[in-house]
């Protein structure tokens, strides 16, 4: 299971889609054999391998009572999930860019560094800390990897390269350190140090990481990309996702989405991805940031993934998780 960028509102579509798929075919999201989170993505990894259920980690995002078994889980934790600080702690950022060197390994080698990475390193460096994300995942996890395969992707600032916490040959680095740096985005977090190294959100060089997973001989690879979209856009929803900068973050995404999709699906794993319906991208709405909808949209994904479960030709894709 492959879980992608999106901030608030992408960590509020995880919680729908995952409680979606444990209602309507009975699976423990927790029980694939490898989770690769990315930015928000990896908070809810996280989770899940913490053993957090699907049930009780969207009632957690959306502020409803929890399971006694859930409760006594998070109770460390304190209020809400791991995520963003409030917009109050936000402090301006340093002046000049926060990796100037990044433009030397993008010269050596400009195919491997995409423009993404190469803009974190440009920008100035963010002066908000992630403790609060570190701290929390550490509450959960403490600062031992879960026993089954957890992935957490980032960016190394100085060089823009990807860096893929937990998969054999990664630097060392302890869960919450790894999580908070894959979701230390560019200009506004501080990057994270692990070891002396500066990483910052692992969403730079991709939103999902999807071509990790690419010729692992697994039967089935599901996707959650909040960021993406699908079904038609309406001529007021366009005009409105232009205005501001919506329409070209979700169809960058689809796009990349689509071509690490095809790379994965032509070494010989199919791929099935949850993206959010028209509806589900009303309830986000045009900030991905703004943390007061995420009831709204734990509940609009949680529909949106029951419908498209009871279709029988949908369903089909999903037997290897349901085993029919």
């Amino acid at each position: 299971m492959v879980l992608s960028a999106g901030g608030e509102a992408g960590l509020a579509f995880h919680a729908g889609v995952l409680a979606g798929l444990a209602e309507g075919i009975g699976w423990d999201p927790n029980a694939a054999d490898l989770l690769v989170g990315t930015s928000a993505g990896s908070v809810a990894a996280a989770a899940l391998r913490a053993g957090l259920s699907p049930h009780d980690m969207a009632a957690m995002v959306e502020g409803s009572p929890l399971s006694a078994k859930g409760a006594a889980l998070i109770a460390p934790v304190g209020d809400g999930p791991p995520t963003h600080p409030p917009p109050a702690r936000r402090r301006l950022p340093a002046w000049g860019p926060a990796a100037p060197r990044v433009l030397l390994s993008a010269a050596r080698r400009p195919w491997k560094v995409r423009p993404a990475s190469l803009m974190a390193g440009l920008l100035p460096e963010g002066k908000v800390p992630t403790s609060a994300i570190s701290d929390g995942v550490s509450a959960l996890l403490g600062d031992v990897w879960p026993t089954r395969p957890l992935w957490v992707c980032a960016v190394r600032l100085e060089d823009g390269r990807p860096v893929v916490f937990g998969q054999d040959g990664s630097p060392p680095a302890r869960i919450g350190e790894a999580v908070s740096a894959s979701c230390a985005i560019p200009a506004y977090f501080a990057p994270v140090k692990i070891d002396g190294v500066r990483y910052v959100d692992g969403g730079a060089h991709s939103l999902t990481h999807l071509v990790e997973v690419a010729g692992k001989g697994l039967d089935l690879v599901v996707v959650i990309a909040p960021m993406s979209r699908t079904g038609r856009r309406s001529l007021p929803g366009i005009l409105a996702g232009w205005s501001s900068g919506n329409v070209f973050v979700r169809e960058a995404s689809r796009a990349q989405l689509g071509l690490e999709a095809l790379v994965v699906r032509r070494r010989g794993t199919p791929v099935v991805a949850f993206q959010p319906t028209s509806d589900d991208q009303k309830a986000m709405g045009l900030n991905f940031m703004d943390p007061r909808r995420r009831a709204q949209v734990v509940r609009q994904a949680k529909t949106s993934t029951l419908a498209r479960l009871a279709r029988p030709e949908f369903r089909k894709r999903l037997s290897a998780l349901i085993g029919v």
